[in-house]
């Protein structure tokens, strides 16, 4: 969900030397050439899903992926069917589900302090945004996760508890 930290959890990864694909990024980039005048971005993801299929952002997102690497993080994975379109095209390889989650409340927080360009000020456009990614099927994603990594503290924390998962769980870094 927007503001639970999963992108801080990526970026440590990424410092580690994984390829993070941010899916939200390949969604931007197709959506600055091909999205419709007035087009918000959430709409023209829903447009692409009902063209291309669910699983549509993460056979972009595989698209994108270039050269191999040891680790790859696809931050953003907003529903079941892009979770199977990965397990589908990248068989033969080891697939974590890894989920961040944060309490409502502490993300309406950290979302109304960060003020992203995709960020709202207004607490009823926040809560749109979290329906809209649960309609997608982000529940399901989350539910059905290998691993729910909690973060309901300092940054500090988040990260002892992002390292300790990286060594313990992934075994990278």
């Amino acid at each position: 969900m927007p503001g639970s930290g999963k992108s801080l959890f990526s970026n440590l990864l990424k410092d580690k030397g994984a390829k993070v694909i941010v899916m939200s990024d390949v969604v931007k980039k197709r959506f600055s050439e091909d999205g419709k005048p007035g087009e918000r971005l959430m709409d023209y993801a829903k447009r692409l899903r009902t063209i291309y299929g669910n699983g549509v952002v993460a056979r972009l997102s595989v698209e994108s992926m270039g050269s191999p690497s040891p680790l790859v993080v696809f931050d953003g994975v907003r529903s079941l069917d892009e979770v199977e379109e990965f397990r589908n095209l990248l068989q033969g390889n080891e697939i974590f589900l890894v989920s961040v989650h944060s309490p409502p409340s502490i993300r309406y927080e950290r979302i109304m302090n960060r003020m992203r360009p995709d960020d709202s000020k207004d607490i009823s456009l926040v809560k749109l945004r979290d329906k809209e990614e649960l309609d997608f099927g982000l529940g399901g994603v989350i539910a059905m996760s290998d691993y729910i990594i909690t973060n309901s503290s300092s940054i500090a924390e988040f990260k002892r508890e992002c390292e300790d998962f990286i060594k313990r769980v992934l075994k990278f870094g």
